[in-house]
């Protein structure tokens, strides 16, 4: 009697242990649908090392994405490389000694009217208001339109360059009667003080200097309806081809920088001292100055650089490139909608909706 009972519990037990075993695999099964439908992560952006010109200039959306690891979250190990100047970028740009440039808007639709195959990214920065033509202190010149008869120091083809011939003309003054002499922005600095020079059209940090110096801006280049102190990204057309997805996460860091900037204004002046070296007091005085722009401007109703016939950014490139053939630094006339390529933006914008 006592085996029997025993074995009555031995089976007993097992039948438990298959029916738990049964209701256990049942209730994974029941879950496994539900573990479907949970949200996935987003699988991290691939690094990647790409290095980027850049100009020792208040640029607050740009430094603030630099500091607080906006690039770098997405995947961007970038290599900053200094220039003073134009020119010398253009040079790295197209010795693939960088992979992408920042400047005027008009003055790289130059570089591509000399045969550079290189494509506006985006417009992102306005600088006109803080572009400007500046006499020394004591100087009898008042007013631009007494500028016939003295001597102007700027950069060959730059927004400088621009401005003055477009000042000139507004003002009724014969290019004849002002003697140019181009040279970079350092060198302009030392001939302004050194009293080789009646004036200067340059632009931040320099112009900040020369004010320091007791100079006297007496015009810039926010008084034209259609300033050429754009600045933003180019890069080359086959580099660009190969590299959507970078510049894709580029210009998502860039708007990263803006927002942070509107919300914490004060970082802007705080890391262009830390990045540039460029006083707080000046950086704060030129950051007053400047208005920036969503990385998808271009195909935005109502952004001031909202790319389309008749749009202010494609009137001034229109005027941009006729100062070029007018000035002899183009050799042929360049077609704006051809050096604007609005497709990386477009892409960009679609990431956000």
């Amino acid at each position: 009697m006592f085996t029997a009972t025993k074995k009555r519990v031995k089976h007993a037990f097992k039948a438990q242990c298959r029916h738990t075993r049964w209701f256990r695999h049942a209730a994974l099964l029941a879950l496994l649908p539900m573990a479907l439908m949970l949200p996935r992560a987003a699988p991290a952006a691939s690094d990647v090392t790409i290095s980027i010109g850049y100009q020792p200039i208040v640029n607050g959306p740009l430094w603030i994405a630099r500091h607080e690891g906006y690039f770098k979250k997405r995947g961007l190990d970038i290599d900053w490389i200094k220039f003073v100047s134009g020119p010398a970028q253009f040079a790295a740009l197209q010795g693939n000694r960088i992979n992408i440039a920042w400047g005027g808007v008009g003055t790289f639709m130059g570089v591509y009217a000399n045969g550079a195959d290189i494509r506006l990214i985006a417009p992102l920065e306005d600088y006109n208001g803080v572009e400007g033509l500046i006499v020394p202190k004591g100087s009898p010149i008042k007013t631009p339109a007494q500028l016939s008869g003295h001597t102007v120091a700027l950069t060959k083809a730059s927004d400088g360059d621009f401005g003055l011939q477009k000042m000139m003309r507004n003002n009724g003054i014969d290019p004849a009667s002002v003697k140019v002499l181009y040279m970079d922005t350092p060198q302009q600095v030392a001939a302004f003080l050194n009293g080789n020079i009646d004036a200067a059209f340059t632009w931040p940090p320099f112009l900040n200097q020369l004010e320091a110096h007791g100079g006297r801006v007496i015009y810039r280049n926010s008084a034209l309806k259609a300033g050429p102190g754009i600045l933003g990204w180019v890069a080359k057309a086959d580099w660009l081809k190969k590299n959507e997805s970078v510049v894709t996460r580029l210009l998502a860091a860039w708007d990263e920088g803006l927002k942070t900037m509107k919300a914490h204004p004060e970082l802007a002046a705080k890391y262009t001292n830390e990045y540039t070296g460029m006083t707080l007091e000046a950086a704060q005085k030129v950051q007053h100055d400047l208005r920036y722009f969503d990385a998808a401007g271009m195909i935005t109703k109502g952004s001031p650089v909202y790319f389309a016939p008749n749009s202010a950014l494609h009137e001034m490139l229109t005027d941009f490139a006729q100062f070029g053939i007018d000035r002899g630094v183009m050799k042929t006339r360049p077609d704006p909608d051809k050096y604007v390529d609005l497709h990386f933006v477009k892409s960009y914008a679609a990431t956000r909706k």
